[in-house]
């Protein structure tokens, strides 16, 4: 199997992986449940619609580089933390302070609401908060997700500001990315507006917002209340 290597901006060009992984979670990026979760914000200036996207793309290509199942590990981190509600302000308007321990429950709930899941699918959802959770996945593409996720948070927390501990925290995930990505990898977001929506747009307004911090905007792009 060909490596697809990334450019030396970190973003993956685009090729047959791109497309492969866009025709696995087409029909969950455009899906209105799923672009719900563009309003809440999730680790720094991530949405949680942007965090499950990376998630998605990174299970995908380590997935795909192991020969697991990447489709449905793609599909699985599009829909890991669909529980719609912002959790920093969750526990103080519900009374609910374990966020961490049960909104994959409450996202898989969601899920099968509006798709069909698979068995992996659903483990995969259920089980990626492991080990905060204390039942384990029991496939290699669960343990991916928990990685991934955990990966993929504390960058997105981070910011561009990468301290050496998390460098260190990860060093080893890091070197068996470089294998999966290539030795010029650094993580960015992934971006959807190289790749042309179904209905004929691209997927600007799906990114990551450019603010500062989340809660200001202004003119048109600031958010209704």
């Amino acid at each position: 199997m060909r490596k697809i290597r990334i450019n030396k901006y970190g973003r993956a060009p685009m090729d047959e992986g791109n497309d492969e992984f866009y025709s696995y979670i087409k029909d969950l990026v455009h899906h209105p449940v799923v672009l719900q979760m563009k309003k809440y914000p999730h680790h720094g200036n991530t949405s949680c619609y942007q965090h499950c996207l990376n998630v998605a793309y990174y299970n995908y290509r380590i997935c795909r580089y192991f020969g697991l199942d990447a489709r449905s590990a793609a599909r699985a981190g599009m829909l890991h933390d669909l529980f719609l509600y912002d959790w920093h302000t969750h526990a103080a308007e519900t009374g609910d302070h374990f966020h961490g321990m049960t909104h994959p429950a409450v996202a898989l709930c969601n899920a099968e609401k509006h798709f069909e899941l698979n068995e992996l699918e659903r483990e995969m959802i259920l089980r990626h908060m492991f080990p905060v959770t204390l039942i384990p996945p029991k496939h290699k593409e669960g343990y991916v997700i928990c990685l991934t996720d955990k990966y993929c948070g504390s960058c997105e927390t981070a910011d561009g500001h990468r301290p050496k501990r998390l460098y260190r925290s990860f060093r080893s995930f890091k070197r068996m990315l470089k294998r999966v990505f290539g030795q010029n990898y650094a993580y960015r977001d992934y971006d959807l507006s190289s790749v042309k929506a179904a209905k004929g747009g691209d997927f600007v307004s799906l990114r990551k917002r450019p603010s500062g911090k989340w809660k200001k905007a202004s003119g048109k792009n600031r958010r209704r209340r």
